[in-house]
This record gives C-alpha cells, sequence and structure tokens, in this order.
C-alpha cells in the first residue's frame, strides 16, 4: 500500500505522493497485447488498488486494467465467487465470464490476473534480458527488474532529445523472456537536426545581385547546427573561389549565431568573372571535405549547395560527376528575375537529378517543403543508429 503524505501550503492541505502506479489498457486482445499497448499511469490519491477486469463471451475476450479505489476493486473481486448459472460469475465452464483481481504495488496488475486459477501461465515464466544501466540523455525506470510482466519507462533529461520512436517510452517484459520492443533511444528530431557537411557555394552577378546574395544569407540564420548534426562551409566563387570568402566547418565550433556572422561578413558580391561552377567544386573537395577543415569522416553524408542567378560560364559536368561518385550530393538553388532564364539541362548535368533543382522568383529567404522533404529522405534515417549520438 501507498503511504499518503499532506503538505500545508498557503493555508491548505494538499496531497504530496507520488502515488500508485498501475497498467492501464483497454484490449479485446491478451493480457500481453493490453500491457504492450497500455500505460503505466500515475493514479488519483483515492486510487490505491491496481485492478484487472477480463470479461469473456465464448472465445471473444476483453481485457480492461487501471487504476482503482480499493473497497471498490475488493467489492467486484467478491463477486468472482457469486453464483451464476451452473457456477460462479468468474468461470472456465461456461460461455460468459467476468472476473477482477486486485493488487495494490506498483504495476501488480501487468501480466496475467493471478487470482483466478485458470488465467495463470501454464508455462514457466522466464526472465528478459536485462536493461542497461545507462541511457544516453535520459533515464530508465523499471518496475519488477526484468521478470516478467515487468515494465520499463524511458525519459529523455537532455535538452531537445526526445524518445524515439516517437511515444515508445515504455517496454514490457512479455512471458517468453523478450521484451516487447527494441530498446528506444534519445534523439534528437530529424528535422530540424540534419545530419550532414553542407558547403554553400554562392554567386550573384547583375545590378540586383548584391541584394539577392543578401536576402539569400537570411536564410542561414535558424538552421540547427551541431557537432553532431548539421555543419556547414561556405565560399563566394566567380571566375575562381574568392579565397577571403571560405568560412570552414572549424571556424566556429556549434555556434550558429557565430557561423551567420562569419558568412555575412566574408561573403560579397564579388563578379570577377563569370560563375565557373567546376572550379568552385573542385576548390570544395580539395580544401574543405578534409580534416584540417573540420570535414568529419566518412560516416557523416556530404553536400554542395549551389546558390545563384545566373547560369554557369562553364562546362561543370566531369568535375560534378566525380563529387558524386564521391557521394557528396549536389543542389542547386537559383533566382530567376527580369525574363532571365537557366539552362535546365545544363544545371541538371551538374545536380545529376532533377530533384536537387529548385528555382525560385524574386529572392528566396526560406527552403521548399519538396527541398525539406528531399532533405529528409537523404538525412533523416533511424536516429538510434545515428553515427555520431552514443545510443550504445
Amino acid at each position: 500500500m501507498k503511504i499518503v503524505a499532506f503538505c500545508f501550503v498557503v493555508g491548505s492541505f494538499i496531497a504530496c505522493t507520488k502515488g500508485l502506479k498501475c497498467m492501464t489498457c483497454y484490449t479485446t486482445g491478451s493480457f500481453e497485447d493490453c500491457d504492450v499497448n497500455g500505460k503505466l499511469k500515475q493514479c488519483m490519491p483515492n486510487q490505491d488498488s491496481c485492478e484487472t477486469v477480463v470479461r469473456r463471451s465464448g472465445s471473444h475476450m476483453t481485457v480492461m486494467k487501471g487504476c482503482k479505489n480499493s473497497r471498490a476493486c475488493e467489492n467486484n473481486q467478491m463477486q468472482n465467487r457469486k453464483y451464476s448459472g451452473r457456477s460462479t460469475q468468474c468461470n472456465a465452464d461456461q460461455i460468459n465470464s467476468v472476473c477482477t483481481c486486485c493488487c495494490n504495488d506498483d504495476l501488480c496488475n501487468g501480466g496475467a490476473p493471478t487470482c483466478v486459477e485458470h488465467y495463470k501461465p501454464t508455462q514457466p515464466l522466464l526472465d528478459c534480458p536485462q536493461v542497461r544501466e545507462n541511457f544516453p540523455h535520459g533515464k530508465i525506470e523499471c518496475y519488477n527488474e526484468n521478470k516478467a510482466g515487468a515494465l520499463c519507462e524511458y525519459q529523455c533529461t537532455a535538452k531537445d532529445y526526445a524518445v524515439w520512436p516517437p511515444k515508445r517510452t515504455t517496454n514490457v517484459c512479455l512471458a517468453n523472456g523478450t521484451w516487447a520492443h527494441e530498446e528506444p533511444c534519445c534523439a534528437r528530431p530529424c528535422p530540424p537536426y540534419y545530419l550532414f557537411d553542407n558547403i554553400l557555394m554562392f554567386h550573384f552577378g547583375g545590378e540586383d545581385g548584391t541584394q539577392q546574395l543578401e536576402n539569400t544569407l537570411n536564410m542561414f540564420s535558424s538552421s540547427p547546427i551541431a557537432e553532431d548534426a548539421l555543419k556547414e562551409a561556405a565560399l563566394y566563387f566567380s571566375g575562381e573561389p574568392i579565397e577571403s570568402s571560405v568560412v570552414k566547418f572549424n571556424e566556429y565550433g556549434a555556434d550558429l549565431t557565430r557561423m551567420v556572422q562569419l558568412i555575412k561578413e566574408r561573403i560579397k558580391a564579388v563578379n570577377e568573372g563569370g560563375p565557373d561552377v567546376g572550379a568552385a567544386i573542385q576548390y570544395a573537395m580539395d580544401n574543405l571535405f578534409i580534416p584540417e577543415a573540420g570535414a568529419r569522416d566518412d560516416r557523416v553524408p556530404k553536400s554542395i549547395t549551389i546558390l545563384t542567378n545566373r547560369n554557369p560560364d562553364d562546362d561543370a559536368t566531369e568535375v560534378a560527376e566525380e563529387a558524386r561518385r564521391r557521394g557528396i550530393l549536389i543542389y542547386f538553388l537559383g533566382t530567376e528575375v527580369d525574363n532571365y532564364k537557366f539552362d535546365r539541362e545544363k544545371i541538371l548535368d551538374i545536380t545529376g537529378e532533377k530533384e536537387h533543382i529548385y528555382i525560385f522568383g524574386q529572392s528566396f529567404n526560406t527552403l521548399t517543403a519538396d527541398l525539406l522533404t528531399d532533405m529528409t529522405n537523404h538525412f533523416c534515417q533511424n536516429p538510434c543508429d545515428h553515427v555520431l549520438h552514443d545510443h550504445n
């Protein structure tokens, strides 16, 4: 039984108890189905029993578990012996049966009810593998250890982390000695926490080039970055990449504000020739996708994003193909103004995929739904298998 304490707060008595915790569920399946799909519920102060009610009509069985006032639960359990037909209300020899069992400890109503002989397991109950003590970015609380019917609750305590898969915050030890689900993990949601190294390559020409560049730079002020999530480098290219514009992956730690500051300070509209995309891609592979510039190892996907309002001046097909052979995804984000048109076929030779080409109007200051979906498909896998998160 749980002991209820009371506190005196601002002239009032308020219950200060953690209270009983019971499995709560309703199913037309089995006892295990009820546990696997149910919830561990914090009972109200006046609910000091856990109740299991089994209703059977022929082969159809309904199981209900939850919190109950102990006196009410005991009254219901007494009805098990009430005469009904040729036997009792709770029976195994009639078409209809209603059985109730009560108990008074945390999660004591997990598994089959023990107060009814014909519902007791006929096979020995097996223990499940021990649950690990360390749960990165969170904590685990288990009831009944790793015995059959045991339940473990998973909670994430680190900022921006949540249990994955979503809503899978509990796990139940089944009678056959296996846990009902694979163990969850604490992970940050993807999106917005994508995992990849991305190089932003800018070129904006023409009378409105400077203003379009400024509008574009504002788009990158809210993308979450982290050592185990998205990291970005940047450069401005014209006839050749502008060395003074380069921002490396390792220049700002995981400080988004600092990254945006560096990009806005260094990326300027400098047009000393037409946009040489091939030279910019080659520069990125040789000088930025390397450990010395802060690029991470091969476990982390790589991409290049070209942001421009002009067609490439060069034939970048060969170097772009080499980048793609290395597993680097190439995206093209362009703006068309004053009847200016992009050469779609030439751009496709660079990206290799139509889905990686995004053409906007006057300017853009946000990512489109299609682009976000594509990024999610490429960079959001099972977060419990995240190559840089400690989930072991």
